[in-house]
């Protein structure tokens, strides 16, 4: 697992009483029907970032509780107050990639401090005023086996 560092300027702003900069999730969702990624920013307007113009869009992120019974998912309540979102849920036949990047934006400057992570697009309600997304890795590691042969006293009788 790659340890993610965050910026000393981050940190000092995290810290912080005060602070003149602000942190953002930039979300971009991808399909293969898709002719360019979907981008939104949970701001109340657009961005710059990595090249790419990420559409403000009010959201919530909900990050994972630590347990170890179950993969972490990450709850995403969307404002659907834009139907963009709504549009591309139903426009692709298979669950889109969700790619997640934190940066921080001060004095007009962004800042990548984490991501990419990438994950799948898990489930979606579409309610009248907001769209819930469970965002998370779609393989169920908790659940496959540790290897692929079973070893028992006819294949393997030396380990009994």
């Amino acid at each position: 697992m790659a340890v993610r560092s965050i910026s000393a300027d981050t940190m000092r702003e995290l810290f912080a009483q005060n602070s003149g900069a602000v942190m953002l999730a930039c979300v971009q969702f991808t399909h293969a029907q898709m002719s360019e990624p979907a981008r939104i920013v949970n701001n109340t307007e657009n961005i710059q970032f990595n090249g790419q113009t990420y559409i403000g869009l009010p959201f919530e992120l909900t990050l994972p509780s630590d347990t170890e019974e179950r993969i972490p998912t990450v709850e995403m309540r969307v404002d659907n107050v834009d139907r963009t979102l709504v549009d591309l849920l139903r426009s692709v036949d298979s669950p889109p990639g969700v790619r997640l990047d934190i940066v921080r934006v001060q004095g007009g400057v962004v800042t990548p401090e984490i991501g990419p992570l990438d994950f799948s697009l898990l489930n979606s309600d579409i309610g009248v005023d907001v769209v819930t997304l469970s965002i998370g890795y779609s393989m169920d590691i908790l659940n496959e086996p540790a290897v692929a042969d079973i070893f028992n006293p006819g294949l393997a009788p030396g380990l009994f």
